[in-house]
């Protein structure tokens, strides 16, 4: 090159001192990034500078690990950002054969998941999530059958929650079962805990507490019985989560904690289960004369002789049909 700087000048323009550590990316010709060489000035020669193993790639391995680690946080998690909770995936994704998802429409004002819970039969559920302001739900079954089993039900016999009749239909997005999941679920995991031997100090507004910062996760009511404390709540593994989350607490500390079976797994019933019908009042019936009995035929003549016949001994023989004046 022409001109009044000599190369170690132009190193130290170029790539800077000699002592840094660090290198810095260009572009090579295929656009790809490089860490440019350094140089360093040994006996009065200017030669590359080699950096030991354990700095190679120093400023560029972090990248590497956030963005692998984000990808992985971005697979595991990226349905979580979904509005009807995680794993939910459009049915492009998945075959027709795994449709575990339906729609519930129409559902009445101020309806709750114990409402659904309570009208849901036929399998057991995987997920359910609650859109109030849109009246409807999507409801995820475990098996497949038994999402096909409750829509051909409901289509034949109708569904009614709160006293309402709604539409079920499949839902465009259907729920994505991962393979962890179903083998908890093989193990006897379900969307309800159960707490063995609860301790007294144990509540309904503890437990409720303990669980409010799960994502998507809702508890839908928790009873106690023979000091068991029974939780359902509206997803399988957000109940595998809160269980362990449990579990970690001092507060839970000794107690069984396990899950008990879902009542919505009950079978289907045939008899359609429409809203209570409250019996109408019956019409008030006049009151049947009390001597309609006298007019019949035949009674009249028998209560004149029966008459007569008591009227001749009635009083030591004073006969009151004779007692009559004539005018």
């Amino acid at each position: 090159m022409s001109g009044g700087l000599s190369e170690e000048t132009l190193d130290l323009i170029l790539y800077g001192a000699p002592h840094s550590e660090h290198t810095s990316p260009v572009a090579n010709e295929n656009g790809r990034r490089e860490s440019a060489k350094k140089h360093v000035t040994v006996n009065g020669c200017s030669k590359p500078y080699i950096a030991p193993s354990h700095e190679k790639h120093q400023n560029f391995a972090p990248e590497l690990d956030d963005d692998e680690e984000e990808g992985a946080l971005t697979d595991s998690r990226s349905d979580e950002r979904d509005e009807y909770g995680e794993s939910s995936r459009s049915t492009s994704s998945s075959p027709q054969s795994e449709q575990r998802t339906v729609m519930i429409r129409g559902l009445p004002d101020k309806v709750t998941h114990r409402d659904i819970v309570d009208a849901v039969k036929g399998g057991a559920i995987l997920h359910i999530y609650l859109w109030n302001r849109d009246h409807t739900a999507s409801i995820s079954f475990v098996e497949e059958a038994a999402a096909q089993d409750f829509l051909d039900h409901s289509r034949a016999y109708g569904l009614h929650v709160a006293e309402k009749r709604v539409e079920v239909l499949w839902n465009d997005r259907q729920f994505y079962l991962p393979p962890f999941v179903r083998s908890k679920i093989g193990n006897g995991a379900s969307r309800n805990l159960v707490i063995y031997n609860a301790n007294p100090n144990i509540t309904e507004g503890l437990i409720r507490q303990d669980m409010e910062h799960i994502h998507n996760l809702i508890v839908i009511s928790v009873k106690f019985k023979n000091g068991n404390a029974y939780i359902s709540t509206n997803s399988v593994h957000n109940a595998l989560f809160a269980r362990s989350c449990m579990m970690s607490r001092l507060t839970y500390k000794g107690m069984k904690i396990a899950f008990y079976p879902d009542e919505c797994a009950e079978p289907l019933s045939r008899i359609p289960t429409g809203p209570k019908k409250v019996a109408a009042p019956k019409k008030s019936t006049p009151l049947p004369n009390r001597f309609h009995l006298l007019s019949m035929d035949g009674s009249e003549d028998e209560e004149t002789e029966e008459h007569g016949a008591l009227g001749t001994n009635l009083n030591g023989a004073v006969c009151w049909a004779d007692n009559s004046v004539s005018a």
